[in-house]
């Protein structure tokens, strides 16, 4: 039998629940207004191809904590 399943607008979380989607969107790393580094302009692959690709900062800001925390006072729309 189907399931009404709710999905983010942002990443591919998906609930049963609407208001936990709504909830989860408000938080979403990919949701641009919480700034965080997967949605900055400046959030780009090193291409260091010996460990993996990588992603650093070109405005030199912390990626650890703009993933962690978001809301980077660096941010800029993609």
């Amino acid at each position: 039998m189907p399931k009404h399943v709710w999905k983010c607008n942002y990443c591919t979380n998906t609930n049963t629940f609407y208001n936990e989607t709504i909830i989860h969107e408000t938080q979403c790393a990919f949701n641009p207004d919480n700034k965080y580094c997967y949605t900055c302009s400046n959030y780009k692959s090193d291409n260091f191809w010996i460990y993996g690709e990588g992603y650093v900062c070109t405005k030199k800001l912390n990626i650890e904590r703009g993933e962690d925390v978001g809301n980077c006072e660096g941010w800029d729309k993609k």
